[in-house]
């Protein structure tokens, strides 16, 4: 873990990295996740594809067509990414081998699943259709459950990216109706949930310490910062830093390098640095 702390003004933009292959147009980019400091990871449904990028010289080294439409996309602790297909409900995993990426088995789930994270060797899942949250073992057995009817009210509607905090917490952003962030505990327990008028489509979302969240929120044009201590929320990017429709992002705490990938098609993911 390299502690961190962000405020406004801290990041500048560097170079933008490329996402599309030699013959290639927009690619439309769903999720980002870092592989190490000079790799980064895309999903990305023009070519229903996973790529992997090299952060350092700004182009694809490597790309994986999948059957139908790749959403999200985890790290895991053995080499392996986790990548979400809804349309098929089953989680494609995938070896990460250098720069070489393969198939690798996958885990068939119960319904539309949407949103993935990493939490102490188990993943946490995000469904709608209707929106619910289960972990489950590499095995794909559920071992915790949250959904609207257990809870008694509607927690979630469309829960579409999850991260996960170096403490343990897991964060879910609840995008375009209720455009809330929820934080629960390991046994998926609602701790405490976020709102503010800022948030108008929060969707991805990424901790970058302990108490602070980055969420990418589409329709106001910003990158927000998020105090898990105190609630508050303040903008970190925004149009004077030519954000516009962010969609995805992607934290890397060795370089501290902050990706933001954009919704619609699109060549390149812009990079911020801290300064």
């Amino acid at each position: 873990m390299f502690p961190v702390s962000l405020t406004p003004g801290c990041l500048s933009r560097e170079r933008d990295l490329q996402v599309s292959s030699p013959g290639e147009g927009g690619i439309w980019i769903l999720d980002i996740a870092l592989v190490s400091s000079n790799r980064v990871m895309v999903t990305e449904q023009t070519n229903d594809a996973v790529k992997l990028l090299d952060s350092q010289g700004g182009k694809v080294v490597s790309k994986l067509l999948l059957s139908r439409r790749p959403i999200r996309v985890c790290l895991l602790r053995d080499g392996r990414a986790a990548v979400t297909l809804p349309n098929q409900k089953r989680i494609q995993l995938i070896r990460v081998d250098g720069d070489t990426l393969s198939l690798d088995g996958s885990i068939d789930v119960k319904g539309e699943v949407y949103g993935i994270a990493v939490h102490d060797h188990h993943l946490v899942l995000s469904y709608v259709n209707p929106g619910r949250l289960e972990k489950i073992t590499m095995e794909g057995e559920v071992t915790h459950q949250l959904n609207n009817h257990t809870a008694g009210i509607e927690l979630f509607k469309y829960p579409y990216f999850i991260t996960t905090s170096h403490d343990g917490n897991i964060f879910i952003a609840d995008y375009g109706i209720k455009n809330t962030i929820s934080q629960l505990d390991q046994n998926l327990q609602v701790v405490q949930t976020f709102t503010s008028p800022m948030l108008k489509s929060p969707a991805g979302v990424v901790a970058v310490s302990n108490t602070q969240l980055l969420v990418a929120d589409r329709d106001s044009h910003n990158i927000l910062m998020l105090d898990t201590t105190t609630g508050s929320m303040t903008p970190l990017l925004g149009q004077a830093e030519q954000i516009q429709d962010p969609w995805a992002l992607g934290w890397c705490p060795v370089s501290r390098k902050l990706y933001v990938g954009y919704f619609g098609k699109k060549t390149t993911i812009y990079v911020y640095s801290r300064k």
